[in-house]
C-alpha cells in the first residue's frame, strides 16, 4: 500500500507535531489550536474504531481459548482444547474443505473472465493500427457492473428463486427448449450441483467490478507496447498473454487477494441460497455458516470463536500464497519483457480469425453473458406484478393484469415500508458520521507527522484484512455489556467503526494529493487549523468525499451480517434482515408475488444510485480505490 511514502521525506522528530509545507521553526511550534485540533480529529474516530472493531478482534483470540457460552460472563480457560476439538469435528472439516474449494475455484474463474472481458473492451478491436476496443463493447461493462451495486442477500434470494425446481426460471427455460429431464430438478438440493450453482452466483455478482478494475489497468499500458508486439506478428491471444497480463500483475494480485478474502467470508450468498445449511451432506456449508450455527444457534461461543481464529489463519495463509505465486511470476525469466518478440513472430493468430469473424463471435459470447445478467432482474420485475398462481403456472408470460397489489402487500402487510424507513435512518446517520469522522482522521494522518502516525494508519489498514466473523462473537458481547444490543445507536456506531478503515484509506490518499499552496495561504491570512480544514481543505476534497460516500452508502445499505447479529429487535430490522425473514416465511404463505415486489423495492434505491452515479462509481474503481 506504499506505507513508506506515508510520511514523506525529511528528518523525523519524536517531539514534533507538524503540518507539511511550513517552515521548520513553525513545524516545531506547538499551540493550543494545533493540539486541540489533533485531539478532536483523532480521539473520537479512534475511540469508535478501537471499541467496536479492534478490541473485539483482540478479544476473539482469548475467547477462543475458553468454554464461554456467550450468555454469562463466566468462562473457563481451556487452552487449545477448542482447536483440538475442531479438527476432530467432521462437520467443521467439511466446512473447511468447502471454504477452501470456494477460494480456489471462484476467484480464478471470475478474474479470468473479467480479464478476458476487459481485454476485449480495451484492445479487442481491429488487429492493425493503434489498439482499440471492440466496437460497442463498453455496454457489456456497464451491464456486468450492475450486480455489484445489488445487495448480496438479494442476489442470493433472486437466484434461489431462479433455481427453484417448480417455478424457477432455469428449469422453465430448459423445459422450453425441450429438455424435459429437468422437470422439478433441484439444483440447490443435489450434492453434484449445489456447490457449482453457488460458485456461479458468486461469480455472476462480481465479474463486473473486476472488469472495471482491469480496464483501468489495461488503459495504463503504453500503446507503443501493443504496437511493437503487433509489428512482431503477435495476434490477439499472444498479446493478451505475453503483453497485457504481465503488465498488470500487480492489479491482478490485488484482485486475487481482495476477492479471495471476500469469498472465504461468503456467508451472505450462501445463507441466502441455503438458509438452513441443509444441502445434502453439508456440501455447501462454509466455515462462516458453521460459526453462525455454533455461536448463535447452539450457544458455543468459545468454540465458534476458535473457528473464527482458524478462518483468520486461512485468510492470511491465502494472502501469503497469492503474494508468493505472483512474486515467482515476476521473477520468471523474460516475463513481461521481450517474450512476445520470441514467440510472436510468425504466429499471426489474427490472420486465422479475421477481424469480422472475431467481432461476431466475441459479441455473441458477450451478448449471451449480458442476457444472463439482465434476465434474472427482468424476470423478478415481471413476477412482482403477477399472482402466485401465475408465477407457478406461467413463469415466462406477461402478467394478466398489471397491478401494484403485491407492492401494497409487501409495503404494508409484510412491513417492508417500516423496515425501509429504518434502513434510511440507520444508513443515513452512519454515512454522515463516518464521512465526518473519517475525513477528520484521514486528514490528520495524511497531513501531519507525529509519533504513532504510521502505526495508527497501518492498524486501520490491517483491519480490512481480518474476516468480520472473527470479531462477531466478541462484538455481540461488547454491545450487550454497553446496553446497545438491539438498538439503533448501537448498530449505527458499529457501522461507523467498520466503515472507518476503508474511508480513512481512501481519503488519506486523496488528502495527500491536494496542493499545499492554498492551505499555506489560508494560514498566512490568519486562519486557524479548524478554519483551514473546514473552509479550504475539505471543499477541495469534495470529489473524493462524494466517491467514498457513494461506496459507503451502497455498502451499508447492502449490509446483512452485522444487523443479523446485533439488531435483534424485529421492529428495528433493516431491509436486508426483513428480506431474509420474508423470504423464509413466503415459502409457507405461498405469496411469491409479494416476495418479488419486496425484492424490487429493496433493489430500487441502489439501482437509482447506480444509474445516477455510474460514471463516478466506475471512475473511483478505475482510479485505484481498491488497490
Amino acid at each position: 500500500m506504499g506505507s513508506s511514502r506515508i510520511q514523506g521525506d525529511g528528518p523525523r522528530s519524536a517531539r514534533a507535531i507538524r503540518p507539511w509545507g511550513k517552515t521548520r521553526r513553525a513545524r516545531r511550534q506547538l499551540t493550543f489550536d494545533k493540539v486541540s485540533f489533533m485531539a478532536v480529529f483523532l480521539v473520537v474516530p479512534l475511540a469508535l474504531f478501537g471499541t467496536f472493531e479492534l478490541w473485539p478482534y483482540l478479544q476473539a483470540f482469548y475467547y477462543s481459548l475458553t468454554s464461554w457460552s456467550g450468555f454469562s460472563q463466566q468462562m473457563q480457560f481451556t487452552g487449545a482444547d477448542n482447536f483440538f476439538k475442531l479438527f476432530q469435528d467432521k462437520t467443521f472439516l467439511i466446512s473447511l474443505r468447502n471454504s477452501i474449494e470456494l477460494v480456489v475455484v471462484v476467484p480464478t474463474l471470475t478474474l479470468a473472465f473479467a480479464f478476458a472481458l476487459a481485454t476485449v473492451i480495451t484492445a479487442g478491436g481491429p488487429s492493425v493500427g493503434a489498439p482499440r476496443g471492440l466496437k460497442g463493447s463498453g455496454l457489456y461493462r456497464v451491464i456486468s457492473f450492475f450486480p455489484f451495486a445489488v445487495p448480496a442477500l438479494v442476489i442470493g434470494i433472486i437466484w434461489g428463486q431462479v433455481f427453484d425446481p417448480q417455478r424457477g426460471l432455469l428449469n422453465g427455460a430448459l423445459r422450453a427448449i425441450g429438455l424435459d429431464s429437468f422437470q422439478n430438478f433441484a439444483w440447490l438440493g443435489q450434492t453434484s450441483t449445489a456447490m457449482p450453482s453457488a460458485m456461479f452466483v458468486i461469480m455472476w455478482g462480481n465479474v463486473g467490478f473486476y472488469t472495471v478494475l482491469f480496464v483501468a489497468a489495461i488503459r495504463g499500458i503504453p500503446a507503443e507496447t501493443y504496437e511493437a508486439a503487433r509489428i512482431d506478428g503477435a495476434g490477439r491471444f499472444r498479446v493478451a498473454v505475453s503483453v497485457t497480463f504481465p503488465q498488470m500483475l500487480e492489479t491482478v494480485q490485488t484482485g486475487y487477494i481482495y476477492f479471495g478474502l471476500a469469498v472465504i467470508d461468503s456467508f451472505v450468498f450462501m445463507q441466502a441460497m441455503f438458509p438452513r445449511a441443509s444441502s445434502p451432506g453439508y456440501s455447501t456449508l462454509t466455515i462462516t455458516q458453521y460459526v453462525w450455527m455454533m455461536a448463535f444457534t447452539k450457544g458455543q461461543f468459545g468454540y465458534a470463536t476458535a473457528m473464527g481464529v482458524v478462518l483468520a489463519a486461512v485468510s492470511f495463509l491465502y494472502a501469503a500464497l497469492v503474494f508468493l505465486v505472483f512474486r515467482l511470476l515476476r521473477r520468471r525469466s523474460g516475463w513481461g519483457g521481450r517474450r512476445h518478440r520470441q514467440r510472436g513472430q510468425g504466429v499471426g493468430d489474427h490472420h486465422a480469425v479475421g477481424d469480422a469473424g472475431f467481432a461476431v463471435s466475441t459479441h455473441t459470447v458477450l451478448g449471451v453473458w449480458s442476457v444472463i445478467v439482465i434476465v434474472p432482474f427482468l424476470w423478478t420485475l415481471l413476477s412482482s406484478f403477477k399472482t402466485s398462481k401465475e408465477i407457478m403456472s406461467s413463469p415466462f408470460s406477461l402478467p394478466e393484469r398489471w397491478s401494484f397489489d403485491n407492492y401494497v402487500s409487501a409495503w404494508n402487510d409484510a412491513g417492508i415500508g417500516r423496515f425501509f424507513g429504518n434502513t434510511i435512518l440507520i444508513v443515513g446517520c452512519s454515512v454522515a458520521l463516518v464521512m465526518i469522522l473519517g475525513a477528520m482522521c484521514a486528514y490528520v494522518l495524511a497531513r501531519y507527522r507525529f509519533p504513532g502516525n504510521r502505526v495508527i494508519y497501518n492498524v486501520m489498514l490491517g483491519a480490512l484484512a481480518f474476516p468480520i466473523f472473527l470479531a462477531l462473537v466478541p462484538l455481540f458481547s461488547v454491545l450487550k455489556n454497553l446496553g446497545l444490543l438491539g438498538t439503533r445507536p448501537g448498530l449505527i456506531l458499529v457501522y461507523v467503526a467498520f466503515a472507518l478503515p476503508f474511508t480513512v484509506f481512501f481519503l488519506h490518499s486523496f488528502f495527500r494529493s491536494l496542493p499545499l499552496d492554498v492551505y499555506e495561504a489560508a494560514i498566512v491570512d490568519g486562519a486557524g487549523e479548524w478554519q483551514a480544514f473546514f473552509r479550504v481543505m475539505l471543499p477541495m476534497a469534495a470529489p473524493g468525499m462524494v466517491s467514498v460516500t457513494i461506496f459507503n452508502t451502497l455498502g451499508l445499505w447492502n449490509q446483512y451480517l452485522l444487523p443479523l447479529v446485533l439488531n435483534t429487535d424485529r421492529d428495528l430490522f433493516v431491509l436486508t434482515q426483513a428480506m431474509q425473514d420474508f423470504s423464509q416465511r413466503t415459502g409457507y404463505a405461498v405469496d411469491y408475488g409479494s416476495l418479488f415486489a419486496a425484492v424490487v423495492i429493496t433493489v430500487a434505491p441502489v439501482l437509482l444510485v447506480y444509474v445516477i452515479f455510474q460514471r463516478r462509481l466506475e471512475g473511483s474503481v478505475s482510479q485505484g480505490t481498491f488497490r
